[in-house]
């Protein structure tokens, strides 16, 4: 099962595409309505285009927010070990570093 894993954010996708796939195959074969089946074929795929769009600007959003939080992050520790560097704060004996734990 382990080459599953991942792939249930794709289901909406290979959806569309039977969908798709099986419209098309529909206006082929049927005596009647073709035009409808090509043009639900064609509503679908734009609407799984769409989605993926939509998708994919998430994904982009979410990474964004991620890069802006680690730099805050990465500020306020920098900020707060600031100090550590100095000569006094180099020689001073940590106050963690015990042996009586």
């Amino acid at each position: 099962m382990a080459i599953f894993a991942g792939l249930w954010h794709l289901w909406p996708f290979a959806a569309a595409g039977t969908a798709v796939v099986v419209l098309l195959a529909l206006a082929y074969v049927s005596p009647i309505g073709k035009r409808y089946f090509v043009e639900a074929a064609v509503i679908v795929a734009v609407a799984g285009a769409v989605y993926g769009y939509g998708v994919h600007g998430e994904a982009q959003r979410c990474q964004a927010q991620q890069i802006a939080g680690q730099k805050h992050i990465d500020a306020v520790v920098n900020k707060a070990v600031k100090h550590t560097k100095t000569k006094k704060a180099i020689s001073a004996q940590d106050p963690w570093d015990r042996s009586d734990y």
